[in-house]
């Protein structure tokens, strides 16, 4: 697998990380600011990916994703459905299309699709989407930055468990101890 992440620098990893571990072990229980977290980095990922077609300036590409993270943040601090169905629907979507490193445009969309379908269900049940699925966006960028930070340290990243095994690791480990910890919760 190639990672062409030089663009990263290692602070932006480390608190991806952080964040990660934050959300796939308290996420639940601390939904509403795990909901402005996972808002935000939905924000900052979108514009990150936008801004080069935005700008060519370096500044505004480096500002643009934050201001997007902020202003999602707020945003889905208050309407609490539509971020659980946004967070289902972004996390399923795109945890497909990073494990199977999906390019064609029809295996994104049924990825999307998919999704769109957990998003719906994921309002229906609530507490229970709302573990897995703070404990998978979480697992997620650990899985992912945790990576990324190994191959900026110039380590032959194929030596590495893969993006799959760290995911389902972390994950596992996020749901079991969100659904031991928030028994109570509603």
């Amino acid at each position: 697998m190639n990672f062409d992440l030089s663009f990263l620098s290692g602070y932006e990893a480390i608190i991806a990380i952080a964040l990660g571990i934050f959300l796939c072990l308290f996420g639940y229980k601390l939904k509403r600011v795990a909901f402005v977290i996972i808002w935000f980095a939905i924000g900052y990922y979108l514009m990150s990916m936008a801004a080069p077609h935005i700008t060519g300036d370096p500044n505004w590409q480096k500002l643009l994703p934050i201001v997007a993270g902020v202003v999602l943040g707020v945003f889905g601090f208050s309407l609490e459905k539509l971020c659980i169905f946004a967070v289902a629907t972004y996390a399923v979507s795109t945890t497909l299309i990073d494990s199977f490193q999906i390019t064609d445009p029809l295996y994104i969309a049924l990825a999307i699709a998919a999704g769109v379908i957990v998003g719906i269900f994921a309002i229906k049940l609530i507490k229970p989407f709302g573990i897995i699925t703070t404990a998978f966006s979480g697992a997620k960028l650990v899985a992912k930055y945790s990576l990324i930070e190994l191959a900026t340290m110039n380590h032959p990243i194929q030596h590495y468990p893969s993006f799959m095994i760290i995911l389902l690791a972390a994950a596992a480990i996020g749901i079991l101890y969100q659904f031991k910890s928030c028994k109570h919760l509603s």
